[in-house]
């Protein structure tokens, strides 16, 4: 699968120009809606990948794609929320201790120690809901990708049943995988001033490319199987 999500994008037949625009708009991602446009595509490619459809999509009716990336966008920052706020109540919870443990008598040292406690579990507790974010966000993704409705995203009960599947962990940690090793490169190009920098967008892109691919083809043996994919029976059979 590794193998194949690394040809993938170079295998289509505007390769050179889509990686150039999607660098291009990676370049330009803290505009936001370069960055929305970046999402919308990574969701033509899980959608196309999940329906068997391995030829990339170019960049093409950019008002769809800049609807189908507020959509993902929309997504990801809902589950990137809740650490956030697990972290900002460990803030608070750090600068009480140390204002506490500034305070006099022992009701003072209690307080900042008991509030120096609480922070660290919540950082931890942070981290947990950052890692399983990140783990069920990849399906969510995928679900409002397929149908095209944003509620299939926070279908917990549905995702809950896709995200705990064998094919889908190993999907995940494949997409992973080739996501850290763009990472790793980007950081290697990154060496050379300004022009590795802006190669190594390129390279970002075409390693969350892949990472998207992987995703849509892992959500094709995930998928849920709802009454409108299922064939109905024949009222009559024949007669044998």
């Amino acid at each position: 699968m590794i193998e194949a999500s690394l040809n993938y994008l170079r295998d289509g037949d505007d390769a050179l120009v889509t990686t150039l625009i999607g660098g291009v708009l990676l370049l330009a991602s803290p505009l936001l809606i370069p960055s929305f446009l970046l999402l919308g595509y990574l969701a033509r490619v899980i959608r196309q990948t999940a329906d068997g459809d391995d030829e990339p999509p170019v960049f093409e009716a950019w008002g769809d794609l800049l609807v189908e990336g507020l959509k993902a966008f929309a997504v990801t920052f809902v589950y990137s929320l809740v650490p956030l706020a697990v972290l900002a109540v460990a803030a608070v919870f750090g600068v009480g201790a140390a204002v506490l443990g500034f305070g006099e008598g022992a009701g003072g040292l209690l307080g900042g120690l008991a509030g120096g406690l609480v922070a660290p579990a919540l950082v931890v507790v942070a981290l947990a809901a950052s890692l399983a974010g990140a783990y069920v966000t990849p399906a969510a993704l995928a679900a409002v990708a397929d149908s095209g409705r944003v509620g299939d995203g926070f279908a917990l009960g549905t995702l809950w049943g896709i995200v705990t599947k064998r094919a889908y962990a190993v999907g995940w940690l494949t997409a992973a995988a080739v996501a850290f090793a763009g990472a790793l490169a980007i950081g290697v190009l990154s060496i050379v001033p300004v022009l590795g920098t802006i190669a190594g967008l390129f390279v970002q892109f075409y390693a969350v490319v892949a990472a998207a691919a992987i995703i849509g083809w892992t959500w094709t043996d995930v998928r849920p199987v709802t009454a409108e994919s299922t064939e109905a029976e024949p009222a009559e059979r024949p007669v044998v």
